[in-house]
């Protein structure tokens, strides 16, 4: 194995920052991890959603937002800490912005680009898979 290829379609925000969480230790650990956003989870990445902090959850994505003794760091900023200290990419499923009439420009900037299931295979390659 040559690291982690994480598959994010889920849009709830425990399994995003499951999926954070994840990618950021491995990262850490100096582990390449390629994150492919797709399905539902690519819209938890919208702009807007992020500023107004819309996300989809249960109970504990209602704790992590209440919390006020133990503090979890929305995905975004876990996701972008992890690619400043280790090998992290983070792509976005074009088949899903343009079934959305989106682009890149419309989501928060943690994205390295965006790619079709095609090339996030060609990433995957050698990796471990993992489905959040």
């Amino acid at each position: 194995m040559t690291g982690y290829a994480i598959v994010l379609a889920s849009g709830e925000l425990e399994r995003i920052t499951a999926a954070s969480i994840i990618g950021s230790v491995a990262a850490s650990m100096d582990i390449p991890v390629s994150i492919f956003v797709t399905m539902e989870g690519l819209g938890a990445f919208e702009r807007e959603r992020v500023e107004a902090r819309d996300f989809d959850g249960g109970a504990i994505a209602q704790a992590m937002a209440t919390a006020e003794d133990v503090r979890v760091p929305l995905f975004t900023e876990q996701l972008r800490q992890a690619k400043e200290i280790g090998p992290l990419e983070v792509y976005a499923c074009t088949m899903v912005m343009d079934l959305l009439g989106t682009t890149i420009d419309d989501y928060v900037d943690v994205f390295d680009g965006e790619l079709g299931v095609a090339g996030f295979l060609n990433k995957a390659e050698g990796k471990e898979v993992i489905f959040v």
